[in-house]
C-alpha cells in the first residue's frame, strides 16, 4: 500500500506526459517547400490531409515555392519555421557563410537528380553529356553543377537556363535537361513520345541527401 501511495504522483505525471496530442493546443508551424506542389512533396501534403501532423500536436501550413519564390530567404528572415532544401550542399554552403541553419531531417537518402538526353544522339556515358547544351537551373548551377565541374570538367559555357519547361529540350536533340528521376522522365515520355536517356547523378558519385528540412538555429 505504501509503495502504491508513493507511486501515485509519478503515475499521474506520466499520464499527463503521454496524453494524446489532440488534447493540447496545436503548435502552429509553417513549412516552405522549394517548388510548387509536386509528387516528391506528396507526403508532406498527405500528413496535413490525413491528420498526421495534428495527431502529434502540429498545425502545419505548407508554403509552396516556385520560380519567383525564395522560401530559403523567408526562413532566414523568420517568416517561416522550416524550409525544404534541395540537397546537402546548401547546408555546407550555409556553414561556409556562417548562416545559422541546421538540417533536422533528410527525406531522400539518395539524390534523385538526373540529366536527360535524347536517345541515339551520342550520349551513351555521363562524360558524353559534355558535348551537349545543358539546361540547368540557377539553383542547379550553385549545387550539383559545381560538383560536375570539379569532378568531370564540365564547362558552364555549355549551359543555358532551365525554366522548368521541357519544350526547349524536346526541340533540341543536342541538349540535356535537368530533372528528378521521379518526374521529368515521365513528363518527357508523355509529351515527347520517346524514352529519354537517364543519367542519375548519384550513380556517378554525387553522394548527398535530398529534400532536407532546414531550420534556423536560435541564439
Amino acid at each position: 500500500m505504501t509503495m502504491r501511495f508513493l507511486l501515485q504522483p509519478v503515475l499521474f505525471v506520466l499520464a499527463l506526459a503521454i496524453a494524446p496530442a489532440q488534447a493540447q493546443q496545436a503548435d502552429k508551424v509553417s513549412f516552405g517547400t522549394n517548388w510548387v506542389a509536386e509528387a516528391e512533396h506528396g507526403g508532406f501534403y498527405q500528413a496535413v490531409a490525413d491528420g498526421t501532423y495534428a495527431k502529434f500536436g502540429l498545425d502545419v501550413t505548407i508554403v509552396p515555392g516556385g520560380p519567383q519564390v525564395n522560401n530559403r530567404i523567408l526562413l532566414l528572415a523568420g517568416k517561416i519555421d522550416f524550409f525544404m532544401s534541395a540537397n546537402s550542399l546548401q547546408g555546407f554552403d550555409a556553414v561556409a557563410q556562417n548562416i545559422p541553419t541546421v538540417a533536422v531531417a533528410a527525406i531522400f537518402q539518395k539524390d534523385p537528380q538526373v540529366l536527360l538526353a535524347h536517345p541515339g544522339e551520342g550520349a551513351e556515358t555521363f562524360e558524353d553529356l559534355k558535348k551537349l547544351t545543358l539546361l540547368v537551373s540557377s539553383e542547379g548551377l550553385q549545387t550539383y553543377f559545381k560538383w560536375m565541374q570539379a569532378e568531370f570538367g564540365f564547362s558552364q559555357e555549355k549551359v543555358k537556363p532551365y525554366t522548368f519547361n521541357p519544350q526547349p529540350f524536346l526541340v533540341d536533340k543536342k541538349s540535356a535537361m535537368q530533372g528528378y528521376v521521379t518526374s521529368e522522365p515521365y513528363a518527357v515520355e508523355k509529351t515527347g513520345k520517346f524514352k529519354p536517356k537517364i543519367f542519375l547523378l548519384a550513380d556517378h558519385g554525387f553522394n548527398t541527401y535530398s529534400t532536407l528540412i532546414e531550420a534556423v538555429l536560435k541564439p
